[in-house]
C-alpha cells in the first residue's frame, strides 16, 4: 500500500504494485487521497489496484483494468499552471456535489447535467474540463506544493464517482496520449491495442458524454448563476 504522506519513488514501483512509471499530467487526474466509491464502499483512489470492482455510471461495477500514478515535486509545480491541481469545493456543482473538496488535474473533465446545457447542445448531460469551469464560484486553482495525480481506466470510457460527483475515467484520446510516458504507452498498447491505435490515428473511441469546451462554456456558466441554477441538476431517476 502506498502511505499518502511518505511516497516511494515512482521508479521503484514494481508490476506487482499496478502502476505505471512517470506518467506526465496533461491527461485526466485525480489526486491522492479522493474517493472513489467501489463495491467495498468509498476507497482513496491510490489504494486502488488493478481488479478492483469500481462502480461506474452507466454499467455499475466495472474492473479496473489499470492504474497509473506519479508526485510531482515542488520543482515541477513551480510556475506551472497546467500541473497546478483544481479545487472543486463541497457542493460547488450541485447538493452535493461533490460531498467533499474534490481535487483534480486541470484537464479533468467533470460531468454536467443541466437543462440550459441541453438547450446549447442537445444532449443533457455533457463532460467539461475542471479548468474550463474556473470561475464559477468553489471551484479554484490552488498552489500546490506537491501533489500525487492518479489516471484510472476501464474498458470503454466510464463515469466514475469521485467525492460523490460524478466525473470521468481516462480516455485514450490525442491529448491524453501526448501526455504519457513511453513506459505508459507501452504498457497501455499491450492492455488496449485498438484503443491505442486509434487515439495516434486521431480517430479514438467516443467519449461517453459530449465534450464541451472553450466560449460556450463560459456562456453556459453566465446563464447557470444569472438563472441560480447548479451545474448538476438532480436527475429525473432521483
Amino acid at each position: 500500500m502506498v502511505d499518502p504522506a511518505s511516497y516511494w519513488p515512482w521508479n521503484q514501483l514494481n508490476k506487482d504494485n499496478n502502476f505505471t512509471i512517470d506518467v506526465k499530467t496533461d491527461v485526466v487526474c485525480f489526486a491522492t487521497g479522493t474517493l472513489i466509491d467501489t463495491d467495498r464502499g468509498p476507497r482513496p483512489v491510490h489504494l486502488l489496484r488493478v481488479g478492483d470492482m469500481i462502480r461506474t455510471r452507466d454499467h455499475g461495477m466495472q474492473p479496473l483494468r489499470w492504474l497509473g500514478g506519479r508526485q510531482l515535486s515542488a520543482s515541477e509545480l513551480a510556475g506551472q499552471a497546467r500541473l497546478q491541481p483544481i479545487r472543486v469545493a463541497a457542493g460547488a456543482l450541485g447538493p452535493g456535489m461533490p460531498s467533499r473538496d474534490l481535487t483534480v488535474s486541470p484537464q479533468h473533465r467533470l460531468l454536467v447535467r443541466s437543462a440550459i446545457a441541453e438547450r446549447m447542445t442537445g444532449a443533457p448531460e455533457v463532460l467539461i474540463a475542471a479548468v474550463h469551469l474556473l470561475g464559477h464560484p468553489g471551484i479554484e486553482r490552488i498552489a500546490a506544493k506537491t501533489i500525487g495525480y492518479w489516471h484510472l481506466m476501464f474498458d470503454r470510457h466510464e463515469i466514475v464517482f469521485a467525492e460523490g460527483a460524478e466525473a470521468e475515467s481516462l480516455h485514450l484520446g490525442p491529448m491524453a496520449l501526448s501526455g504519457m510516458s513511453n513506459d505508459a504507452l507501452t504498457e497501455l498498447r499491450a492492455l488496449f491495442p485498438d484503443l491505442v491505435a486509434a487515439g495516434i490515428a486521431g480517430a479514438p473511441a467516443p467519449t461517453c458524454r459530449p465534450v464541451m469546451r472553450g466560449k460556450p462554456v463560459k456562456k453556459l456558466i453566465e446563464r447557470q448563476l444569472r438563472n441560480f441554477k447548479p451545474l448538476v441538476a438532480a436527475p429525473a431517476w432521483a
